[in-house]
């Protein structure tokens, strides 16, 4: 377990990193595209790459809160409950959520497999999408290995050990 858990603070560390450096990139664009446009002009494609940073950071953010434990909990009731009881309430609550993710990185191959390998990309710059769904799909992986450590790392709490 602990080289899965290491495995997954390696991968999301560089996709938080990959993450931070579109987002810093997408803010001096959204700068850039308002300055400039106070002078007049409007730099092409703008709208087209800020919807394309967004995936990476959206992707990467998921996974750094994941790695954080950083989702919300409600702790004013489930606090009061025993340990055992905690633990069951938490191990529930990750398994949903590691379904859900798995769930949606499923239907996410099946996107890529039918809109990404036939070539799509974006109407004005024409950058192609691939390579930012494969990022999301990555990044749904990393996500889910995420769950199911913390799932792990619950349950002998859960049997009482």
């Amino acid at each position: 377990m602990d080289y899965l858990a290491n495995i997954a603070r390696r991968t999301g560390g560089v996709g938080t990193a990959i993450g931070a450096s579109f987002l810093i990139g997408l803010v001096l664009l959204i700068v850039a595209n308002i300055v400039y446009r106070f002078f007049g002009g409007v730099i092409a494609g703008t709208y087209e790459l800020t919807e394309l940073m967004v995936v990476v950071v959206a992707a990467s953010a998921l996974v750094y809160t994941a790695l954080e434990q950083g989702h919300v909990a409600i702790n004013i009731i489930v606090s009061r409950f025993p340990q055992r009881a905690r633990a069951i309430v938490e191990s529930i609550t990750l398994a949903i959520g590691l379904g859900l993710w798995a769930l949606v990185a499923w239907a996410n191959v099946g996107l890529i497999r039918e809109k990404a390998l036939d070539g799509e990309a974006t109407l004005l710059l024409n950058v192609p999408v691939f390579p930012f769904r494969l990022f999301w799909e990555f990044s749904l992986i990393i996500l889910c290995l995420v769950l199911l450590v913390y799932l792990l790392k619950v349950f002998p709490r859960v049997i009482g050990k």
